[in-house]
């Protein structure tokens, strides 16, 4: 006996001696809390470990272990597995509280929207942590300033947050938040988004062939799911940096019920102080009348009285200004120029979950949102001109004598000459959706539902001042005087969809099928406009062949193609003036191809590729022909284009000291406006030419994003995001030229103009702003309050480099303004922010 038990001792002594030792620390991936009592098994070693108080875990690996796969268990979360290997001596695994929907014995087990349901050919997937360090930089924290380094999102550019997706028009992507439809998420016309990270607990942006389950979108749909609480007990999370305060909480009244609310308060005045204190003129005091600011609030209450129903209610408001002046003299001519913009915008809505049975969910959102736009713009101009040589070499003798003087003037004086114009749009939107899902094996699911949108619309805009207008070469100085006053548009969408789901994560194959049907139509008081519905079949499949291999966890291929849909908000605005009437129109549609792959590697390290194909059957464009008086105004379907291109992503998770990933994307995308011009210089209403293929204005052959988080030590975070994107289309110039514009009252001006055109080789160039963040954070000692230093600032650069475009000049005097050719919005200096955040 005493032999055995000392061969047995000999043995393990051999054993440790020769063994490796793992460190397991084990996270709450919400709170970021360690965990305690979690169990670690690795499949081929029978003896398991256990967390202790700070989350930790030593695992003995023998000296002949090469792979195995390591298991992490406690009531209350999801299980997690991962690859350990070799050698490996530390990993950290954050989990996630459970996503099964539990019922009276066994129900449907889905993944939560949003959260796990990332797919190759579909969808790209961000959660709360990984999108912690890059929507944190700069002066608004903003998940699309993650959301925009994904494969496949186009570069936008300093304050403008709406992407290209895969070639298509920003607007034609969708945006849900927990299941509602937003009419426009956007603070300050599109330069930042309405979703804070602080409410935001994953993204997911479908840029391939998304689910029939979803419409109101053609290229893209985003959609962001907000944090529910899962803990029982409270959680604050606040900040306060140098131009911004938010606060949110996570109160539960019961264990089945709680509220989530919070908002956001920004204050620039700080940058403008800072902006003031520099040598720079004119300072910014004397060119921002109201700082930009935004003023939000959500809140989002849930109640699950029994396992089987859950209910949720959403409620957001939100608010954003900024005033804009000029008033400049110089040489005796005065400029006098504002801009003042007010956005508001709010929604309520309410989500129901139920289980009548086992293998059964019927699911109800019912929602209310609204968007109003109010802007006012002016520009003056006040003076005294004399009329220079070049002037009267042209034009001296036109009236009949050479003599120095046009009209017997030798220049010409003006009060307040100049264009001036308000715009207040109001639109209100009902959503009602219902869908049910049944399980009828366990990796098959079939869906259908059916969903009515109503929009109601009020729009006024007046416009009164002067323009230029090409006819041919010469131009002409033409007094407009613009009204419409839309009152009352109503638009319904209705919509029918079926889907079958079949796979599972763990299926070699798996895979949607659906079909979604559509109506719109469009009427007021005394104009109706209606349109033959549509359907738009789609189908997606995920084929993983190779799984557990030495050299890969797994290989995934994918394809998928479908129809899609989609009214533009824009032509909620139609009127009887623009020539249509019912089934003359339709909304706008396209065919998508998607094919791809995706390498699961050892290590956390990821690759993915996608390749792509869009066709547009048919797209609106508006045409307003000014040369008429009154203007002649036509609305057009016959709009055709595609976009193709490829996408590239190579990512590194939850590493020890880097992490990060990089994204390619590939764009070629080209559209046409068949309606011949009825004059050359005659254009859609965006500036788009016609009858001739054209680039996009938001279009860019190549966008590269890297992103890199380095850890030199626990609680430490060095984040430094770069995009480099080439140049998007720019117009071809003539030389500056004067001409004589005659006023009703004979006045004589002297202009200078310059013709612009659409070129197809014609760019602005490289776009490469780098941001950087550096935030250390920990908790406070014997407690579990985390706090967060940090510092950040975007576009480091700016003051070196600046993408440019055609300079901008002088109507009046023919002069070239200074640094009024800069391709991108910039005040001149890097956007700094320093902040403080605090979490329990």
């Amino acid at each position: 006996m005493k032999k055995a038990a000392a061969a047995v001792s000999f043995a393990l002594f051999c054993f440790l001696v020769s063994a490796t030792e793992l460190t397991v620390t084990i996270t709450d991936r919400d709170l970021d809390i360690p965990l305690e009592g979690v169990t670690l098994r690795i499949s081929g070693l029978a003896l398991p470990a256990e967390t202790n108080a700070e989350g930790k875990a030593i695992i003995v690996l023998p000296d002949n272990f090469t792979r195995g796969t390591l298991t992490a268990q406690v009531p209350g979360y999801a299980n997690q597995k991962t690859t350990v290997t070799g050698g490996q001596k530390e990993m950290l695994i954050r989990m996630s509280i459970t996503d099964v929907i539990e019922g009276k014995e066994l129900v449907v087990e889905r993944s939560a929207p949003g959260k796990t349901d990332a797919k190759p050919g579909v969808s790209v997937v961000m959660d709360k942590r990984e999108m912690e360090t890059t929507a944190n930089i700069g002066l608004v924290e903003d998940i699309m300033s993650s959301v925009s380094t994904l494969p496949g999102v186009g570069f936008t550019g300093g304050w403008n947050s709406q992407p290209s997706i895969r070639g298509g028009y920003p607007d034609e992507m969708g945006t849900v938040l927990d299941g509602i439809y937003i009419i426009s998420p956007w603070h300050w016309g599109g330069a930042y988004s309405i979703f804070n990270p602080a409410m935001v607990d994953s993204v997911k942006m479908s840029h391939g062939i998304f689910s029939a389950r979803y419409g109101r979108a053609m290229s893209g749909l985003l959609e962001v799911t907000t944090i529910k609480p899962s803990s029982s007990l409270v959680r604050v999370d606040a900040g306060i940096a140098t131009t911004s305060t938010d606060f949110f909480a996570q109160i539960p009244f019961t264990p089945k019920a709680g509220l989530f609310a919070g908002g956001k308060v920004t204050y620039m005045e700080t940058l403008g102080w800072i902006a003031n204190a520099l040598p720079m003129e004119p300072k910014l005091s004397d060119t921002v009348s109201t700082m930009p600011y935004i003023r939000d609030f959500y809140a989002k209450g849930y109640y699950t009285p029994t396992p089987d129903l859950d209910i949720s209610v959403n409620a957001f408001f939100g608010s954003d200004g900024i005033g804009i002046k000029q008033n400049l003299t110089n040489e005796g001519i005065t400029t006098i120029a504002k801009f003042d913009w007010l956005n508001l915008q709010g929604f309520a809505g309410t989500n129901i979950k139920w289980m009548p049975a086992k293998n059964a969910m019927i699911h109800f959102i019912g929602a209310y949102n609204n968007h109003t736009i109010d802007a006012a713009f002016m520009f003056d101009r006040s003076g005294s001109y004399q009329y220079s040589d070049a002037f009267l070499a042209l034009y001296d003798g036109a009236d009949g004598a050479v003599d120095e003087k046009i009209n017997g003037a030798t220049g010409y004086s003006i009060d307040s000459l100049g264009t001036k114009g308000t715009m207040k749009t109001i639109i209100h939107q009902g959503q009602a959706k219902l869908d049910t899902d049944i399980l009828l094996t366990g990796s098959s699911i079939i869906s259908f539902g059916a969903e009515e949108v109503l929009q109601f619309a009020q729009s006024e805009q007046k416009i009164k001042g002067w323009q230029e207008i090409y006819l041919s070469d010469t131009p002409q100085f033409t007094e407009i005087s613009l009204e419409q006053n839309v009152n009352g548009n109503r638009v319904l969408n209705s919509a029918l969809f079926a889907l079958w789901s079949f796979g599972s994560d763990t299926s070699a194959l798996k895979g949607e099928l659906g079909i979604r049907g559509e109506h719109f139509f469009l009427w007021n008081d005394n104009f109706t406009l209606n349109t033959y519905p549509v359907a738009n079949p789609r189908f997606t499949v995920q084929w993983t062949p190779v799984r557990g291999s030495p050299a890969f966890d797994a290989i995934t291929l994918s394809a998928g193609t479908g129809l899609y849909s989609m009214f533009p908000l824009d032509a909620i605005a139609a009127e009887k003036k623009y020539g249509v009437g019912d089934f003359d129109v339709g909304p706008n549609r396209a065919w998508f191809q998607v094919i791809g792959a995706e390498f699961s590697m050892k290590n956390n390290w990821y690759f993915k590729t996608e390749g792509y194909y869009k066709q547009y059957f048919n797209r609106l464009y508006l045409i307003t022909d000014d040369s008429k008086n009154p203007a002649v105004y036509s609305a057009k379907t016959d709009g055709t284009g595609f976009a193709s291109g490829f996408d590239l992503m190579l990512e590194k998770k939850n590493g020890r000291v880097l992490d990060g990933y990089l994204s390619y994307s590939f764009v070629y995308a080209r559209y046409k406006n068949p309606t011949a011009p009825a004059y050359e210089g005659l254009t859609s209403m965006y500036g788009e030419p016609l009858n001739k293929w054209f680039y996009p204005d938001f279009h860019r052959f190549h966008t590269l994003n890297v992103i890199v988080n380095w850890k030199p030590v626990k609680g430490m975070v060095l984040t430094v995001k770069t995009s480099v994107a080439t140049g998007t289309p720019k117009q071809k110039v003539g030389p500056i030229q004067v001409y004589a514009a005659t006023l009703p009252d004979g006045r004589v001006l002297e202009r200078y103009s310059r013709s612009q055109k659409y070129d197809d080789s014609l760019r602005t160039q490289i776009s490469c702003p780098v941001d950087v963040r550096f935030g250390y954070s920990n908790y406070y000692r014997g407690s579990k309050v985390k706090w967060e230093y940090y510092i950040g600032a975007e576009n480091i650069f700016v003051n070196l480099y600046q993408p440019k475009n055609n300079p901008g000049f002088d109507e009046f005097t023919g002069k070239e303004m200074a640094d009024s050719g800069s391709a991108d919005f910039n005040i001149g200096m890097p956007l700094m922010s320093v902040g403080y955040k605090i979490s329990y």
